[in-house]
């Protein structure tokens, strides 16, 4: 009963605080990005063209710069602005984007949103973390980076790899083994049966 009261309700609180065509944009750019991305998954990662690989880095580098520019006018975006949406879309953009010195910009302001519940999740903040510490030449926190080679999953330098299940569950995420099955599993890799892709 109170969750249909919630989804009642919810629209008429909701509809006065969302930026709209804000919102519309930052979405419009997160279904460019995963619409290649989808290709890529279908083809597999290691037999995908030139031209598709091409196309991806097209599309990360001009949704970077949009996103740059809507950030020159703020400091970053409030879930009640852009709903949970918008900044998952915001996120994807400044994860895939290839300016590595605009990834490590946004990272302390992406944590700052963790910290204050305004919309990023713990592991936005871990994906991120580690893909800066990578470009840097240091190893990961989290194991969130990983390359294809062969048909198999390779995982970049992880730091204290003895705890990292317990750093990854603190930012509510699975533990490794789990996360390179259901990366086998996207990447059309290896089927795991137990794991059900949305």
């Amino acid at each position: 009963m109170r969750l249909l009261f919630l989804l009642f309700f919810l629209p008429f609180f909701s509809s006065a605080e969302i930026n709209q065509a804000l919102q519309t944009q930052l979405i419009d750019m997160e279904k460019q990005d995963q619409s290649v991305r989808k290709q890529l998954g279908k083809a597999g990662w290691d037999k995908t063209s030139k031209e598709l690989h091409a196309k991806i880095s097209a599309i990360d580098h001009e949704n970077t710069e949009k996103l740059k520019v809507i950030l020159s006018k703020r400091h970053w975006f409030k879930e009640s602005e852009v709903g949970k949406e918008g900044i998952g879309a915001a996120f994807l953009i400044i994860q895939h984007s290839p300016d590595q010195s605009f990834q490590e910009r946004m990272l302390p302001v992406l944590k700052n949103s963790y910290l204050k519940n305004e919309g990023i999740s713990g592991q936005e903040v871990a994906l991120l973390t580690d893909r800066v510490l990578i470009h840097k030449g240091q190893k990961q926190r989290y194991g969130t980076q990983a390359n294809i080679n062969n048909g198999e999953i390779t995982f970049e330098p992880i730091s204290d790899i003895e705890t990292v299940d317990k750093r990854r569950a603190e930012m509510n995420m699975p533990p490794l083994e789990f996360y390179k099955k259901l990366m086998e599993e996207m990447y059309g890799i290896k089927d795991h049966p137990e794991i059900e892709l949305n």
